[in-house]
């Protein structure tokens, strides 16, 4: 009987061997990297849900409901039905009737100092005769419009309170990034149902400094924060806040086809809110900037008519108003100012960029031409005189 070499058989047995440890190592590393993975992402989102929460509680409490009553007095013909025609040739044939009737509209806000500052939209209370403001823990109260500021859509209200809870402002815009968290807050229906717990809806800042152009309303908008994080009907108002609880910017409005968030959100920035709240505070009003001076985009046709240099590019100054800022700071009729702060008036949008964000302190450096030569200067805006 043949058998074969023993040696033939141990190298069999040394090579099965090795094979099974093999495996065997093979599965206890890849079984490793599959915890580490796993508990990697599952850090990664206990992380992202933990700052989320931790957010909404800090703030939520400051969220309120603002249920704003319009008294509207309604005049009615008592013309019997089939009759109405008739009033059209003979006005007054029939007597008419008065009634009032109470409009209502809602909105959000969020309370920004202890003794019940609160900011909302300018849009939610404009029609008010009466503004009530419901707080998170069901307590209600009626609010006084201290300020608004049509051109940013921000109003400042205050309701009398004390040791109210309060959502800290964020320190500053220049540090918000896009694609970071932003969380949408609000309150519509505080007055309406038992239970005043606000709403929360949770995205990213899409965008910044977005210019949004002729609303319906004729309203410009610029510099806003765009987000994603849905602003539902009613929101309005409420705070959108950063993943530490501070208000980044106060939501204002969306974009929207069918009357429901499609992710295109924009919001105030919270520098203007804080703004107005210092205003307030320390003037007992918000102080409207103003220069003095009336400006025109230079044209070929007034390039030439003014026989100006053809590579010229600002605004000519048309009037100075006496007094001003601008006659102040040495600007003259027929001036060509081509820089503010350094940056070049080469559009409309530019100047209305810097008229937009314009406030009372604030120092312009212009620089202009005057009969073929450079003038330099800086006008410090004043307050419109009221």
């Amino acid at each position: 009987m043949n058998h074969g070499p023993r040696w033939q058989i141990a190298v069999i047995g040394i090579l099965s061997g090795v094979l099974l440890v093999a495996s065997f190592m093979i599965g206890v590393l890849y079984n490793k990297e599959t915890v580490v993975v796993e508990r990697v992402v599952t850090s990664v989102e206990e992380e992202r849900q933990s700052a989320i929460i931790s957010a909404t509680k800090a703030v939520a409490p400051a969220v309120v409901s603002i249920n704003v009553i319009d008294h509207r007095t309604v005049v009615r013909s008592s013309a019997p039905r089939g009759m109405e025609y008739w009033e059209r040739f003979f006005p007054g044939m029939f007597p008419r009737r008065e009634f009032q009737q109470d409009i209502q509209s809602m909105g959000s806000g969020v309370i920004v100092s202890t003794d019940g500052y609160v900011i909302t939209n300018v849009h939610v209370i404009e029609v008010a005769d009466e503004i009530m403001v419901t707080l998170n823990d069901g307590r209600q109260f009626e609010a006084t419009l201290l300020e608004q500021v049509k051109g940013w859509d921000l109003a400042l209200l205050k309701i009398e309170a004390d040791n109210l809870p309060v959502a800290k402002f964020a320190n500053s815009d220049s540090k918000l990034q896009i694609g970071q968290w932003a969380i949408a807050i609000g309150s519509p229906f505080g007055y309406l149902l038992a239970d005043t717990q606000p709403t929360v809806t949770v995205g990213v800042i899409s965008a910044l400094n977005r210019d949004i152009k002729q609303q319906q309303n004729g309203q410009t908008f610029l510099g806003m924060i765009q987000t994603d994080a849905s602003i539902n009907p009613g929101n309005s108002g409420g705070p959108l806040i950063n993943s530490d609880g501070e208000i980044i910017g106060i939501n204002t409005f969306i974009f929207t086809e069918s009357g429901g968030s499609i992710g295109l959100g924009f919001a105030v920035p919270v520098s203007r809110a804080k703004w107005i709240v210092d205003e307030v505070r320390q003037f007992g009003r918000y102080r409207q900037a103003w220069t003095g001076v009336m400006m025109q985009l230079l044209s070929p046709k007034l390039i030439t008519a003014l026989e100006l240099d053809e590579d010229i590019a600002g605004y000519i100054v048309r009037e100075i108003e006496s007094g001003s800022p601008a006659e102040k700071a040495g600007l003259q009729v027929y001036d060509v100012i081509t820089a503010i702060d350094g940056v070049p008036l080469t559009d409309k949008d530019t100047v209305d960029r810097l008229v937009y964000e314009a406030k009372v302190g604030r120092e312009l450096r212009y620089e202009a031409v005057r009969k073929d030569k450079i003038i330099t200067g800086k006008i410090v805006l004043e307050e419109y005189p009221r």
